[in-house]
């Protein structure tokens, strides 16, 4: 008796269920263990993605600037956000429906569940298609931007291969969102087409690649076109090719995680949207401040340059007003003149200004500069003062 109950695992025994028919359901614990975990774990990745996403929400709407508000570029962005909140909303809120309660989940009796549940798993299935597209779209918009200057031939062809590469993402998206809500709504199984999931990831993860690459590679051509002529490379350009090529890869390694780490990562592929909608607003926020602040540090040593360029001009008013009140020899003015200041003893001098402010060259403008403008980020040019003697501000 002593080595039977030695050699007995309770952590491995089974537990019987039994139906309303009488059927007997036998369940090992190790089971509902392996339940219990995959709900806690694919709870936290929706309650993460739930607060990135809200976070980013707000912090795009209070710091953007007030004349990029109305930009297509940032409405979608604050679109995609919201439904990226409410899309991991809906999903966190299955593990709390009687969807997931023990019985239902192993015995399959979902008479429990009622008509707004119902209701609920299936708005979940159709926010992924929403989001998918206004995601989608954003990135269109970005890709339309940069390949303006490109020969018309070339112009159609992208455009053309990218209307394409956006329809495959929102097809496949839109036929899971079918598919998945007639078995919702019938009570039966999706596991004989989950093909038409793993479709839908690789199609949004292709056009993800596609969009971001031709973003990222005019935007490298551009620096380094820039750095060929001896220009100075632009930091928000660089900021939003590094963030673009984040799109590319942060995504796609989600997208790899949803099938090589099931169970200790369990949903990872619902990242890859999440992420993508993430990335968009803090691009072009990053960039946004880093020109910000670039501006706000060449206004101040102008405005400073500017200063000491006046303090100079009046010293040397003074100067030459000394002079000429004190000095016959250097005196020109008439009499009368004085006369007719009403007691005032200040000289009347010739102007003897020998500075000249230069109206700022308008260079021919990068073509990049007015589409990084059109999106929101702004590019300021530079302009000097000179005197006669030289560079007084820069």
């Amino acid at each position: 008796m002593m080595a039977s109950s030695n050699s007995f695992d309770p952590f491995s025994q089974n537990v019987t269920f039994l139906m309303k028919d009488g059927e007997v359901i036998n369940l090992g614990v190790s089971a509902i263990d392996n339940w219990y975990l995959y709900s806690v774990k694919t709870s936290i990745n929706y309650g993460a993605q739930l607060g990135a996403c809200f976070v980013m929400f707000f912090a795009t709407a209070l710091l953007t600037r007030e004349s990029q508000r109305g930009k297509p570029v940032f409405i979608l962005n604050l679109v995609s956000l919201f439904l990226g909140t409410l899309r991991a909303l809906l999903l966190a809120v299955w593990f709390t429906s009687p969807w997931s309660e023990l019985y239902s989940y192993f015995s399959g009796d979902v008479s429990r569940v009622g008509r707004a549940t119902i209701a609920t798993s299936v708005a979940g299935t159709v926010i992924p298609v929403l989001l998918t597209l206004t995601v989608n779209a954003s990135l269109v918009l970005q890709v339309q931007t940069v390949c303006k200057v490109m020969g018309r031939k070339y112009y159609y062809c992208v455009c053309a291969l990218a209307f394409l590469v956006l329809l495959l993402a929102i097809g496949f998206r839109f036929t899971q969102c079918i598919t998945n809500s007639m078995a919702i709504t019938s009570d039966g199984t999706y596991y004989s087409k989950l093909w038409i999931r793993t479709g839908a990831l690789v199609t949004e993860t292709i056009s993800i690649w596609f969009f971001s690459a031709i973003f990222t590679w005019k935007l490298f051509w551009t620096i380094m076109t820039r750095r060929k002529h001896g220009w100075n490379n632009l930091n928000p350009m660089q900021i939003l090719m590094i963030m673009s090529g984040c799109t590319m890869v942060i995504p796609s390694i989600f997208a790899v995680l949803e099938y090589t780490t099931i169970e200790s990562f369990p949903d990872a592929g619902t990242l890859a949207l999440t992420m993508v909608a993430l990335l968009l607003p803090l691009s072009s926020l990053w960039a946004a401040m880093v020109t910000t602040a670039q501006s706000s540090s060449f206004n101040l040593s102008s405005f400073i340059g500017s200063q000491q360029s006046h303090e100079n001009m009046s010293r040397n008013y003074s100067e030459l007003g000394r002079k000429t009140f004190c000095s016959q020899s250097t005196f020109t003015g008439p009499l009368e003149s004085f006369k007719d200041r009403k007691g005032s003893l200040a000289p009347i001098s010739p102007s003897t200004i020998d500075s000249i402010v230069e109206a700022p060259t308008h260079a021919p403008r990068d073509s990049t500069e007015r589409d990084l403008e059109a999106m929101g980020v702004r590019v300021d040019k530079s302009y000097s003062v000179h005197s006669g003697k030289g560079l007084v501000g820069n």
